[in-house]
This record gives structure tokens, C-alpha cells and sequence, in this order.
């Protein structure tokens, strides 16, 4: 049997970051959570996620910086980026490719579209 794969969701708005977790636990990821950059990078060294799912804006860094953090500590891995502040479009476009972000996500977004994301993820990478 295949191990699952694993999210670590890094989000402040606690009711998100659950259903987040429920929803990518229902398509058989092994998902963690973490409200802030801290834990996040605590979380990042323990599981050693595949993927960071990961809002933009944190209580105690942004989220380059945290991104910038968990890669310095040798953790390569994926990373969607979520904001609901769109004032950030400019910034967000121009470092989310020096960042290596595979994606970001405008809040609110239909889960259908994340969902359809990670398969066609899956699929590039053949992990299916």
C-alpha cells in the first residue's frame, strides 16, 4: 500500500484552514495545519510535507518569508499560494516565480478548482 501524500496547510482563519484539511483528507492526503509562520516551520521540519498550501498573509511573517525559511532549512516542496487581498497582485505575480509557486489562489476559490489542480499536478508529475 502507497503511503499518502502530504499537505501542510499554513492559515490563520481556523474554519479555512479545517476545511481545507477535511477537504484533502477526503482525497486521501495526510494534511496538517499550522495558524502561523512558526509553527509552520516546526510543522515543515516534523512532517515533511510534498506540499505547503500556504496564505500570503500570516500573523507573524508573510509568506515569502516563511517560504524562505522552510527551503533554507532544506525542505524542498511544492507551494500554492492563497491570499484574499488582491492589492497584492502586482507583488504576488513577480515574486510568486522567484518563489517557485506552482500556483496562486485568489480567496475565496471553489475547492473543485484546487482539487482539479492537484490532479492535473499528479498527472505531470506521473503520481497519480
Amino acid at each position: 500500500m502507497s503511503q499518502a501524500k502530504k499537505v501542510l496547510i499554513i492559515e490563520d482563519e481556523a474554519v479555512f484552514a479545517e476545511n481545507l484539511q477535511t477537504h484533502f483528507v477526503r482525497c486521501g492526503w495526510d494534511a496538517r495545519v499550522a495558524c502561523n509562520g512558526k509553527l509552520a516551520l516546526i510543522a515543515a521540519d516534523e512532517f515533511l510535507p510534498e506540499l505547503i498550501l500556504l496564505d500570503y498573509h500570516l500573523p507573524d511573517m508573510n509568506g515569502f518569508q516563511l517560504l524562505d525559511a522552510i527551503r533554507a532549512a532544506n525542505h524542498c516542496c511544492g507551494c500554492v499560494l492563497m491570499t484574499g487581498h488582491p492589492t497584492d497582485t502586482v507583488l504576488l505575480q513577480a515574486d510568486a516565480h522567484r518563489h517557485q509557486i506552482e500556483r496562486i489562489l485568489w480567496k475565496p476559490f471553489p475547492l473543485a478548482g484546487l482539487t482539479q489542480f492537484l490532479a492535473e499536478r499528479d498527472s505531470a508529475s506521473g503520481t497519480e
